[in-house]
């Protein structure tokens, strides 16, 4: 459990089966036999092994290809004619 609120964080529980869906549940054991659900998202189950992330990864996208991406977005929704922009009779 890795959910810093969950009263089972921290602790290691046997998953009995998963439940299939946009967040998928994780049906576990508890130590006194009963059967829970609770969001994988709130675990490592799915996170790979420490040992494979390697601590040099790239990150897939820098924060100035980010900020770009923001720039032309509001550029996008302005529109022509817009604050800043043009319309088609004045760019010619």
């Amino acid at each position: 459990m890795t959910h810093p609120h969950h009263p089972l964080c921290g602790q290691r529980v046997t998953v009995v089966r998963i439940r299939r869906g946009a967040d998928p549940d994780l049906i576990v054991q508890l130590a006194d036999g009963y059967h829970a659900a609770i969001a994988m998202s709130w675990t490592d189950y799915a996170a790979p092994p420490a040992d494979l992330v390697a601590a040099d990864t790239v990150p897939l996208l820098a924060v100035d290809g980010l900020r770009q991406m923001a720039e032309l977005v509001a550029h996008l929704r302005r529109g022509p004619g817009g604050p800043g922009g043009r319309t088609l009779a004045e760019g010619r």
